[in-house]
């Protein structure tokens, strides 16, 4: 199993795999910029890499962008004036700029035959000066006689080519140097400046830059691939101009790129030519000046003195911003400037190559360790193994990078050790999922989904054993059920009490209730147990109006496959019972046992004599302010000793009419006028009640019972309850 995953990360380096090796190049590109802001290099004192920015500032006071070519070749000199070593531009002057000599010269021409001997001394004295106010000429002179380095772009887009190139490279024995089979990116197309320009500075550099797969540049180019020829970046040629070179090693292995060396210094590239980019900081780490400054000699010429000062903008309009790992938005000409420190300082991180034979060998050597000690330990020794791993992949990737500038990309580690590890506790999943099925079946019949679920994820969290818990229990059966099922055979009887058993049984497990059994048509649940729930009352209460809300449904299932309609009452009670699993070795049941459960069975009894649907008893009551409760009776049952007050829900207090509202607190009223003595105020307000809603036979009880205390009043110790003498 694990020879396999570690195949399967071998195959995303050989075949590009997606979307694995999207995901795996997103977490690397990831970790990368975690550690990279974790680690600042700091900034060497014996280089000065500066910002010549053509800011917001420099615009207001020099006029708008492109700028005269005059003013370019003033820059230059004045940079280099000051004592600056090199000069890079990360600006690219491909087109030629306008002689308004020579083109008022062309202008008159056409009118050669007509000219006066005016127009001809114009023209005479235009052709002076016409070398004189040519500005890309006074550039050309500029670049001609300082140390300045240009940058072009290259790209794959179909067009007109600008510009031209630059000499390539050359190797040591100043030969070109040629590309031939390396892994090299190749370009198809540049952009570049003037030939005049190209001709005259010292060299030139492509400033192209390719974001990894997120967008985000976390690499730069060295060497590019034009027509098999290779040209440095622009870093790389002004750090070859301030090494005071021109040639370059290629450093390979097995035929593939692994660094280039300048002069003797060693520079670790990936077999395409990139570096990680050595941020130094964030945007601005490096020295900016104004260009604006340095034209009206607004400097200090020590601070510029043995730099290498690069040409650009970090003004949106004018700047290529780049999404790095450092900040969203920085300016590609300081992206430049932290290679060229990196390059001059030796400080370009080596990068491991996964994609190298040894690479591969070693994902396959740690692959199959890692499932051997997988394959000898259980599911809690597997979790600590996967995370001290992770720990010391991650832990040893930022000490080699803090401590020896070396970056080994931990994804495909940490890729192999996540899927063996997904993959082992998968197949523990499907074992396991094996003997919660064998769960489910045998508590699934009484017990909801989540109290199965719960079961098997806690155990600690119930008991199958005995205990005294506060719950809630319920009772609901068919009414008149004797002279239904007499009415039906047996077969009519069991579809009968399927089709009501079914839909009643799914809205107790809706609300979180337990089957305790079916006898004959009644059905008994209670809540509590065998998960504890502290609103087990409430639940129960719901259950019961939410039973009568779906039994107009019910009785349509009935209807429609020839069975009678149906009526039901519900008796709840909540207290103290005994609750586990009973029975004995030949037959076991997980239920309920208590005077509390007693209670609930004479309530649902009760339902009857009063016409009511649902009654509960006080303690149920007490645990619910949300429900809108009509006051029943005070009774004393058979086989209780104390007498108890019982009530009827009638639904959510929010959810009540204003007319049930108003009734029920009339009925309220009334009964009080009846537990005072108060008959005839009683009988008055009970009968007003009895006309508008007479399908109550509350009312009627209560007229009873009155009309009888009228001729025979009760005795003094009279409170106000009624002894039922029958269950």
């Amino acid at each position: 199993m694990g020879l396999t995953v570690t195949l399967l990360v071998l195959l995303t380096l050989f075949f590009n795999v997606p979307p694995l090796n999207s995901l795996i190049s997103q977490f690397e590109g990831r970790t990368y910029d975690q550690i990279i802001n974790f680690n600042w290099h700091s900034k060497p004192e014996n280089l000065k890499v500066i910002i010549i920015d053509i800011d917001e500032k420099s615009l207001e006071q020099e006029g708008r962008w492109p700028w005269p070519r005059s003013k370019i070749a003033e820059l230059l000199n004045k940079l280099q004036e000051n004592g600056v070593v090199t000069v890079g531009f990360d600006i690219v002057m491909s087109e030629a700029e306008t002689n308004y000599a020579l083109g008022l010269i062309e202008r008159l021409s056409q009118f050669s035959g007509k000219m006066t001997t005016d127009q001809k001394q114009l023209i005479a004295t235009l052709n002076s000066v016409a070398n004189q106010v040519d500005n890309d000429q006074t550039l050309v002179n500029a670049l001609g006689k300082n140390n300045a380095i240009l940058g072009f772009f290259f790209h794959n887009s179909e067009g007109i080519r600008k510009g031209s190139l630059p000499t390539p490279l050359r190797d040591t024995d100043n030969n070109p140097l040629l590309a031939n089979k390396l892994s090299v990116y190749q370009f198809t197309n540049f952009n570049g400046n003037l030939a005049t320009f190209t001709a005259a500075a010292t060299s030139g550099g492509f400033v192209t830059n390719l974001p990894d797969k997120d967008g985000i540049v976390r690499h730069a180019l060295l060497l590019a691939n034009y027509k098999n020829n290779l040209y440095p970046s622009l870093s790389l040629a002004i750090a070859m101009n301030y090494l005071l070179t021109d040639k370059v090693a290629l450093k390979k292995y097995n035929n593939q790129l692994t660094g280039i060396e300048l002069d003797g210094l060693q520079i670790p590239t990936n077999r395409k030519g990139q570096i990680l980019i050595p941020f130094w900081g964030g945007p601005g780490t490096l020295n900016y000046y104004s260009a604006t400054d340095i034209l009206n000699n607004q400097f200090d010429p020590e601070e510029l003195a043995g730099s290498i000062a690069l040409v650009g903008s970090s003004i949106t309009l004018l700047s290529d911003l780049h999404h790095t790992p450092v900040a969203q938005l920085f300016p590609g000409v300081e992206i430049v400037g932290n290679i060229v420190k990196g390059l001059v300082e030796q400080k370009i991180p080596r990068e491991f190559d996964w994609e190298s034979l040894q690479g591969k060998l070693c994902l396959v050597i740690f692959g199959l360790l890692f499932a051997l000690v997988f394959s000898s330990i259980g599911i809690f020794g597997k979790l600590l193994i996967f995370f001290i791993t992770t720990i010391v992949i991650l832990t040893n990737t930022v000490i080699l990078f803090v401590f020896y500038n070396n970056y080994v990309p931990p994804a495909f580690l940490l890729t192999i050790t996540t899927l063996q590890t997904f993959v082992n506790f998968s197949y523990s999943y499907v074992i396991e999922k094996r003997q919660k099925r064998r769960i489910s079946e045998l508590f699934g019949q009484y017990v909801p989904k989540e109290y199965v679920k719960e079961l098997i994820e806690h155990p600690e969290h119930h008991t199958m054993e005995g205990l005294n818990r506060e719950m809630t229990v319920l009772f609901t059966d068919i009414r008149n059920f004797t002279t239904i099922s007499e009415t039906l055979g047996a077969g009519g009887v069991k579809l009968l009490l399927n089709s009501f058993f079914t839909p009643m049984t799914k809205i107790i497990f809706e609300h979180r209730g337990t089957i305790d059994k079916y006898v004959g048509d009644m059905i008994v649940a209670f809540w509590g147990a065998p998960i504890e729930d502290k609103e087990h009352a409430s639940h129960a209460v719901l259950c019961s109006l939410s039973c009568f809300e779906h039994l107009p449904q019910i009785n349509t299932h009935l209807l429609e496959h020839g069975l009678p309609q149906v009526n039901i009452g519900v008796g709840i009670a909540t207290g103290p019972m005994n609750v586990g699993d009973m029975g004995s070795e030949f037959r076991r049941a997980y239920t309920v046992l208590g005077d509390t459960v007693n209670l609930a069975s004479r309530l649902e009894s009760l339902t009857k004599f009063y016409q009511v649907n649902i009654l509960v008893s006080d303690k149920t009551r007490s645990h619910l302010d949300s429900i809108l409760w009509r006051t029943v009776d005070k009774v004393a049952v058979k086989g209780r000793k104390s007498p108890l007050t019982i009530y009827q829900p009638l639904g959510i207090v929010e959810q009540a009419s204003a007319r049930l509202l108003q009734e029920q607190e009339k009925y309220e009223t009334a009964l009080a006028h009846y537990y005072n003595q108060d008959w005839l105020v009683a009988e008055i307000i009970f009968n007003e009640l009895k006309n508008v809603n007479p399908k109550i036979y509350l009312y009627q009880i209560y007229l009873e019972r009155i009309a009888a205390f009228k001729k025979k009043r009760p005795s003094p110790d009279w409170d106000g309850v009624y002894v039922h003498r029958s269950k």
